[in-house]
């Protein structure tokens, strides 16, 4: 799989969630990390945010990728929230 990357373009992160044996695309927006994880205060490392919650935001994909099926997930910030899941 590819490693996730940070796009100017699309101001997020995209990475690649192995689900089911199948490697479905994802976008986190940088707004969402910074508003679910907190800002950071002097660098601009998204994707160094998204591997520390990895866990948490790629089961957040699965979820969706398992009611939705397989197309680009994009993580919205109510995925994140508690009652989420």
């Amino acid at each position: 799989m590819d490693e996730p990357y940070f796009a100017s373009d699309t101001r997020g992160v995209h990475f690649q969630v192995r689900i089911d044996g199948v490697a479905v695309w994802a976008h986190i927006a940088q707004s969402v990390l910074a508003w679910h994880y907190g800002p950071l205060p002097h660098s601009d490392d998204w994707v160094g945010v998204y591997k520390a919650h990895r866990d948490e935001i790629d089961a957040c994909v699965a979820r969706r990728v398992r009611e939705h099926g397989p197309e680009l997930v994009i993580v919205r910030l109510h995925d994140l929230l508690p009652g989420a899941h």
